[in-house]
């Protein structure tokens, strides 16, 4: 199966911050995730009380690099929710074509992909975008499913299907935009992301369709990976609230984590009975 990569969370900081929270595709070997350097968008981050759930970033170009690094491993120790094929696909033109199994929950072994982890607190500086977020329609999916992105950073959608797509984006109550992308149009590109929070990606053509774009006015976030593992480096010293979402499971906060340098590791575990976060309700309700 053609799966298209997305450039996850290429916020950048000049020329200091190189891959922060990187991750790796499972299928490509490809890495992505994290900060780049180079030129773009700015967001200037300023220091507020420690431990607020507020997502967070990393140094600016005027501050120092830090060399601490945030690991470890998101964890489900229930059982997960069974992913089937949506029922609705059979009836959908160019959709019904394959049967691509849903990836709202996807864990093995206990360990849980897709789970957006950053520091929630403000860091101050000044933060660019080296290059544009993207995400791909393919195979009446979007991928990723899950990416974080540095607030104002560009994001490119791409339909790759030959089925007319939707994109409807809010946060909250709050509508960015809903745009009809036929095949073979061009690339959406919107710098409408410009604040941090969380926004919901979804398709009214194919409402299985749905993604997270999770903006940060900080690079000091991940996303796990299909062995459940995260990575955050060059991390500057301080006492840190560090935050994981989940986009079944909701969020898990780990307050006065302390960074002094050197690695420190920070594992999440969920049960699998949470209820579900406010920014996706009833996700999985008659999909199958």
């Amino acid at each position: 199966m053609t799966r298209f990569i997305a450039s996850i969370a290429t916020a950048g900081v000049a020329a200091a911050f190189l891959c922060t929270g990187c991750g790796t595709d499972e299928t490509t070997g490809k890495t992505y995730g994290g900060a780049t350097t180079g030129a773009g968008t700015t967001v200037k981050s300023t220091v507020t009380t420690a431990g607020t759930a507020k997502p967070t970033a990393a140094p600016t170009a005027s501050a120092k690099a830090g060399t601490g690094v945030l690991k470890g491993v998101a964890k489900l120790t229930g059982a997960a929710p069974e992913m089937k094929v949506p029922k609705a696909r059979a009836a959908a033109d160019v959709c019904k074509d394959k049967a691509v199994v849903y990836n709202a929950v996807v864990a093995k072994d206990g360990k849980l992909k897709d789970v957006y982890v950053a520091i929630a607190d403000d860091v101050a500086g000044d933060f660019k975008a080296a290059t544009a977020a993207t995400v791909h329609q393919s195979e009446c999916m979007y991928e990723p499913r899950m990416q974080g992105i540095l607030a104002g950073q560009v994001v490119e959608i791409a339909n790759n299907d030959a089925a007319v797509h939707n994109i409807n984006v809010k946060t909250g109550d709050k509508l960015l935009f809903n745009q009809a992308q036929p095949k073979g149009a061009p690339v959406i590109k919107s710098e409408k992301f410009e604040e941090p929070g969380t926004y919901r990606m979804q398709c009214d053509v194919h409402p299985w369709m749905r993604a997270f774009v999770i903006a940060s006015a900080h690079p000091y976030f991940a996303v796990t990976a299909a062995d459940g593992s995260f990575k955050i480096e060059k991390v500057p010293d301080g006492k840190f609230t560090i935050r994981a979402w989940h986009s079944t499971f909701g969020e898990i906060l780990k307050k006065d984590i302390e960074v002094k340098g050197g690695e420190v590791t920070v594992d999440f575990e969920y049960t699998g009975k949470e209820p579900e976060p406010k920014e996706n309700v009833a996700e999985l309700k008659d999909l199958w």
